[in-house]
């Protein structure tokens, strides 16, 4: 007859062996999931380094970022870029008369009626202070004008509702399109700049497409 025992020793060495496993898999889990967290950490300051904190649109460094890619999607899609400039008639004027804090809201409300005027596959930047920026994506010749003035006149019967009442303002425009106006993309959006400059030098409140003539190299 033979008697089976069970072998403490045996035992043992087993369950020392599962815990090591164990403790192995979490922290294999442990740095698996810092890993993970970290690279959610970069994505969300690589984000945040793209977008501008008051508008929640997204920023220049937006554009030089993802400008290579659009350029070459574009120009594979035989289409047209539009590039509207936009900037705020006497900005400094809100500040000054009713502070910053309806500054800040006179911005946000302008990135929102400008979004309202553009399709989601349109990109609406913030360039800095009271100037925006419209890159309109797979357009035809001759668009980007007509959406631009349909954004200058929803701005101009716009109402902003701030504490002492309402307030009315009224908003430029530079126009060009990529690559009809130059094959430089970025020619180009110093085109649109151009034309807002004649746009705020003809009286303000106006859209104005770029033209070869107002272009000195030697004046911008």
């Amino acid at each position: 007859v033979q008697f089976l025992f069970d072998d403490p020793q045996g035992e043992q060495a087993r369950a020392d062996a599962i815990r090591e496993k164990i403790f192995k898999a979490e922290a294999y889990l442990k740095q698996s999931l810092s890993v993970i967290e970290a690279k959610r950490l970069m994505n969300t300051l690589r984000e945040s380094a793209l977008k501008d904190p008051l508008t929640g649109l997204y920023n220049r460094r937006f554009l030089q970022d993802h400008a290579n890619h659009v350029i070459s999607g574009t120009l594979r899609r035989k289409k047209c870029l539009g590039m509207i400039m936009c900037d705020l008639d006497y900005f400094k004027q809100v500040n000054d008369q009713h502070g910053h804090d309806v500054g800040d809201v006179v911005l946000k409300e302008t990135a929102h009626l400008i979004l309202k005027g553009v399709r989601e596959a349109d990109i609406v930047l913030r360039f800095g202070g009271e100037e925006f920026f419209v890159l309109l994506t797979d357009i035809n010749p001759g668009d980007a004008y007509i959406v631009a003035d349909k954004i200058r006149q929803s701005f101009e019967d716009h109402k902003f509702k701030i504490p002492s009442g309402i307030l009315k303002k009224t908003l430029s425009l530079g126009v060009s399109e990529f690559p009809g106006d130059s094959e430089g993309f970025w020619q180009c959006i110093k085109y649109a700049d151009v034309a807002l400059y004649k746009a705020k030098e003809s009286g303000r409140n106006r859209a104005i497409r770029f033209d070869p003539q107002m272009w000195s190299g030697e004046q911008f």
